[in-house]
């Protein structure tokens, strides 16, 4: 018998999860940054959280350009140039003295190049290699955003120990050393450009009905190559764009105001810059868990149960104070970080079940416009709540609408092409 060839989308999925390694990291350790940047400046909450909205902003409205440029470059060209706009934009962050500045460096640079390398990019390319087993791959990609996560207290470290400027141009010249390099060689857009099929299959295309033994598999219905136009005029894109801009603001208060609530409570900043680092701890089992659940159970049935666990976490996060004992902060993080792990798999899966076709990159890219403004509005909006009420309780009640909306936006998407695949039948 002929060995089995190795299959090459297991790389793709390996050059993902570094990527959002890194770029979770980064993005998380803003938390940290915050706190830095309320010391030196004496800004108010809402100003320097709005550092973080800029990021938002440039990510969201470069999101439909991103997809026009995976479609036309491909991920091998596209993606080394975003993470050296993010290793660049780090640099500059590191010498800005000014609100002005830092929302050119970090806000524009680096919120392009987490475009370029984020959402858009990553699922189009593992929807290339990736179709029965889509959702899985996306899991174990995906693991990297909990990886990143742990990055925090290191970054509190350095700035602790060097101050936030030196712990900048670290996180900028660790991007350009590695993920330029590692995207530019290792990067393959399709199967099909090495020789190989979607999911390593030997021949035909890959077969979405239940393997023996297996329970019910979720993917995606027969193949129609949507354009653009069409998916403007689809019901399940407007679904999935309204569930995109309330993740995107549950998201981001999380990210933006997380350690600083922690801190509020009486936690000091490293404490809680640990306390938060157990959600990307939590994310790393999680992400493959929901990824493997999505494609056995239905998207909206485990992220569903994904969403319960995520509210019980900001329940939790709700309930903190200077009394509350230790285990009550495990509690929250593990909550949470299990909880909201359900959201890229989840979400990407859908989106590439629903939308086949050349234009997923266009597709992508237009969908995470409302993304990009939900997590622009986050920080700004925690921030603001913090200064008119003096606690972030309000946030979070917004963040578990948000969180809570999400559900009904998968649900609402999955209805639908349950329906339209049973009539095309």
């Amino acid at each position: 018998m002929a060995r089995r060839p190795f299959f090459y989308g297991y790389v793709i999925v390996a050059i993902c999860f570094f990527n959002m390694v890194l770029m979770r990291g980064i993005l998380a350790s803003f938390s940290v940054f915050n706190i830095a940047f309320l010391d030196t400046f004496q800004w108010s909450r809402a100003a320097t959280a709005s550092i973080a909205s800029v990021n938002g902003l440039v990510y969201s409205f470069a999101s439909p350009l991103v997809g026009w440029a995976y479609d036309r470059l491909g991920p091998r060209i596209l993606m080394p140039l975003g993470c050296a706009s993010i290793g660049v934009g780090l640099l500059l962050s590191g010498a800005s003295t000014a609100w002005w500045q830092l929302c050119i460096s970090y806000g524009l640079f680096v919120g392009l190049g987490v475009g370029c390398i984020g959402f858009v990019s990553n699922t189009a390319l593992l929807s290339q290699w990736f179709r029965r087993r889509r959702a899985t791959a996306m899991g174990f990609a995906t693991m990297g955003l909990g990886v990143g996560i742990l990055i925090v207290p290191g970054v509190q470290v350095l700035i602790e120990r060097y101050g936030w400027r030196a712990a900048m141009v670290l996180l900028g010249a660790t991007v350009l050393a590695t993920l330029v390099p590692l995207n530019a060689v290792f990067q393959r857009g399709r199967p099909e450009d090495i020789g190989q099929l979607p999911d390593g299959e030997l021949t035909g295309a890959a077969d979405d009905a239940p393997r023996p033994g297996e329970g019910r598999r979720e993917g995606p219905a027969p193949r129609h190559d949507w354009t653009l136009r069409e998916a403007f005029a689809s019901f399940p894109f407007w679904a999935i764009a309204v569930g995109h801009l309330a993740l995107g603001i549950g998201l981001s208060l999380m990210y933006t105001h997380a350690v600083a609530h922690l801190v509020h409570v009486g936690l000091d900043d490293l404490a809680a810059a640990s306390a938060f680092s157990i959600v990307g701890l939590a994310r790393i089992p999680g992400t493959a868990v929901w990824g493997l659940a999505s494609d056995r159970l239905g998207r909206d049935r485990a992220y569903g149960v994904a969403t319960l666990v995520t509210l019980a976490g900001l329940g939790v996060l709700m309930a903190l104070s200077t009394e509350a004992p230790a285990w009550w902060f495990v509690a929250f993080a593990v909550l949470y970080g299990v909880g909201h792990s359900g959201g890229n798999p989840t979400f990407g899966s859908t989106i590439t079940d629903i939308f086949s076709g050349k234009d997923v990159g266009k597709i992508l890219g237009w969908l995470e416009i409302t993304f990009g403004i939900g997590v622009a509005f986050g920080p700004w909006f925690g921030g603001y709540a913090y200064d008119v009420a003096g606690s972030y309780q309000t946030a979070w009640i917004v963040g578990m609408a948000a969180f809570a909306m999400t559900y009904v936006s998968i649900r609402a998407s999955m209805m639908w092409q349950r329906r339209v695949h049973s009539e095309t039948r």
